[in-house]
């Protein structure tokens, strides 16, 4: 049983998340209680927790004095959000799931679904996810490939569509995307950024109490 540390925790989010630094502000060391939030408002101001882990960390001033403060924002959306986020894949059950380049970056992955049809899928997303903000259908009713992508632009909608992929998944849908959507004859869901970055935060805890067994976790902010 490996008991949880305030610079333990910091380390854990390095390897995991690859990020630098995730130790924002010192504390006590030993660590039963965590709190996870996306930023400072969604928290209460009598937190009952050891440590707290902040999405976006900024701002966190003076309050909650005495608590140690954990934080990860690129690695945690790179890993956890929308992009390359190989744990949704799995959750979603994609199979073949391929990296996806552009411009020297990974920007996303495309992998084959279960569902086969467009309501089928958008039922599952939303049994995942709990929702989404806005979706276009598919011209075509039959899916093969999604792809999930962490940005939208018409150039990544045609890169993607040259990829076999039928339905583009990101956190928000761009109007300035939409004619090519139409052109590419795909569809899109816009997933909603606050909601992937809550599957995310959940996604984390889980993972925290697994590595670190003993550990309580509690997401505040939840939709």
């Amino acid at each position: 049983m490996t008991p949880a540390t305030l610079t333990g925790l910091a380390a854990w989010l390095t390897v995991t998340l690859g990020e630098s630094g995730t130790l924002k502000r010192p504390g006590p060391e030993d660590v039963t209680r965590l709190a996870l939030a996306l930023e400072p408002r969604d928290l209460p101001d009598d937190l009952d927790a050891d440590a707290l882990f902040l999405h976006r960390s900024r701002h966190v001033d003076g309050r909650w004095p005495g608590l140690g403060v954990l934080g990860a924002h690129d690695g945690f959306d790179f890993h956890l959000t929308t992009g390359p986020n190989r744990r949704l894949a799995v959750a979603l059950g994609w199979q073949e799931v391929v990296e996806i380049e552009w411009d020297g970056r990974v920007v996303g992955l495309v992998g084959q679904p279960p569902q086969t049809t467009w309501d089928a899928l958008r039922a599952a997303l939303h049994a995942e996810l709990g929702g989404e903000d806005s979706s276009i259908p598919p011209p075509y009713g039959v899916i093969h490939r999604v792809a999930l992508m962490n940005a939208m632009n018409p150039t990544l909608v045609g890169h993607v569509a040259s990829l076999g992929a039928d339905v583009y998944l990101t956190g928000q849908l761009r109007p300035s995307a939409v004619p090519a959507v139409r052109v590419a004859e795909i569809g899109v869901v816009a997933l909603g950024h606050r909601r992937t970055e809550l599957w995310g935060l959940r996604r984390l805890a889980q993972e925290l109490e697994v590595a670190f067994p003993g550990l309580e976790t509690q997401v505040y902010g939840l939709l």
